[in-house]
């Protein structure tokens, strides 16, 4: 039997509806995922006990202090481009939007930098 790998874990620091929604996706994808609070989003990525696939948010300048350290997804109706400095590895997921473009988004910003 091959063991399993672990792929990382995804971090939902968005608005509750939104992060129902979101993990909804990512479960049926395949994908782990947690929802936390902002807070608790840069506690648990500053810890580095856990591999962070990427971090799913509409507040990326709460992870401005780590931003370096895992790839982004803001979700947004109004992007800001300034918002997104310091982020090596990000991309601007606009809203509204749908799961197959959530998944895209996902695969995009783990494999290159997206200005």
């Amino acid at each position: 039997m091959i063991p399993e790998v672990d792929a990382g874990l995804v971090v939902i620091v968005e608005d509750p509806f939104i992060r129902r929604f979101l993990r909804s996706v990512l479960t049926r994808a395949g994908h782990r995922s947690v929802e936390l609070g902002p807070q608790q989003g840069v506690e648990l990525v500053r810890a580095g006990e856990v591999h962070i696939k990427a971090v799913i948010t509409n507040c990326p300048e709460t992870f401005r202090c780590c931003g370096a350290e895992f790839p982004l997804i803001y979700t947004t109706s109004c992007p800001d481009p300034e918002v997104l400095k310091g982020f090596p590895r990000c991309r601007v997921l606009q809203k509204p939007f749908d799961g197959s473009q959530l998944l895209q988004a996902l695969n995009e910003v783990g494999d290159r930098v997206i200005a």
